[in-house]
């Protein structure tokens, strides 16, 4: 069995680099540079610009901008293969797509601000939420979710529509809000550098996003069906904090809505077992750390910076899917001098 997939960008790349060790992959992409570096890095066991080197895959993912989907999908609607895309919107292309048989949408859940294949990883989608499209048959889904799962992602079987009602909510109002929030810093300082200089965690974690690709984006954020309702609403409540003079309630009422994030307890994938360990800012630090771990065959479920300001020490979350895993972790990195403390 073999893997195809269009497009070496960031998500594309990043799916080759998590299955090259596990099934052939080829990689298709247009762009000499990008299958240049393809080439170098050995992301891919072959690397092409011919879609026709993809006819006997198994599953080939597109992972191509949202205007170019439909075109690469209908080209390869006559090849065996399933053909799964993995963009951010999936209503329209459901719809536009409906009479291709071997076509089915999916869409990680799972990204970096930078894109481009030399942003690429393989453990990009270790632990993420990979949506794939529940109305289609049975067999569609069977066939790619090994593949989703040998990523190390979780499958959530969704309709397209309420998948982009979702993430017009929790994925693209979020990154219009960053860019609004370093625009408005940018008019507020009138170009006054010292007002980025004097911005910590809570400004960087933020607007982190908004150092994404402006061109991908666009797409999104433009197409994006339910964006604007999911603006109003903000706007609303911004208005609301913005004119109250007590904000408490309001306040205690968003910190017990965060905590139904699933990074602690019990959440989709599962009770998490987290220690907090301080690390320095520094080139290879938390390789460091991994390592000392991988060597004792301790796998960790998942991995979170948390309010870190660069060039200082900051704290470091690693979640484990037992506490015997969690306490076997704490004690070994003890043991190398670091600062633990478990969480749960």
């Amino acid at each position: 069995m073999s893997v195809g997939i269009v497009g070496l960008g960031l998500i594309g790349g990043s799916i080759a680099l998590g299955l090259r060790d596990k099934t052939e992959v080829i990689g298709v992409d247009l762009d000499s540079q990008t299958r240049k570096i393809a080439q170098e890095k050995n992301i891919c066991h072959i690397v092409t610009e011919d879609l026709s080197l993809l006819k006997e895959t198994d599953v080939v993912f597109v992972a191509v901008p949202l205007d170019s989907v439909e075109t690469v999908v209908k080209q390869l609607s006559h090849f065996p293969c399933v053909v799964a895309d993995v963009g951010s919107l999936k209503y329209e292309l459901s719809v536009e797509l409906n009479d291709v048989a071997n076509y089915i949408g999916t869409h990680p859940m799972a990204g970096r601000e930078k894109g481009g294949i030399s942003a690429a990883s393989g453990v990009l989608f270790e632990n993420a939420l990979w949506v794939v499209d529940s109305t289609k048959d049975e067999a569609l889904i069977a066939r790619v979710t090994p593949y989703i799962e040998a990523l190390g992602a979780y499958t959530f079987l969704l309709d397209p529509k309420t998948h982009d009602h979702m993430v017009g909510a929790v994925s693209h109002l979020p990154h219009l809000v960053a860019v609004a929030l370093t625009l408005a810093v940018k008019r507020i300082s009138q170009d006054d550098d010292r007002y980025f200089l004097m911005a910590a965690g809570g400004f960087r974690d933020t607007t982190r996003i908004a150092s994404g690709d402006p061109y991908l984006w666009n797409q999104i954020l433009t197409k994006s069906p339910y964006l604007k309702e999911a603006a109003t609403v903000f706007s609303e409540v911004f208005s609301e904090l913005a004119q109250v003079e007590d904000l408490t309630y309001l306040l205690n009422e968003a910190c017990l809505a965060r905590e139904k994030l699933p990074y602690r307890g019990k959440g989709v994938i599962g009770e998490v077992f987290s220690l907090v360990i301080e690390v320095v800012d520094r080139p290879g630090a938390i390789g460091e750390i991994t390592s000392i771990l991988a060597k004792e065959h301790i796998n960790i479920k998942e991995i979170e910076i948390l309010r870190q300001r660069e060039g200082e020490s900051g704290p470091l979350r690693l979640g484990f899917a037992t506490s015997n895993k969690a306490l076997e972790a704490l004690e070994l990195l003890e043991q190398q001098g670091y600062k633990v403390q478990a969480r749960w």
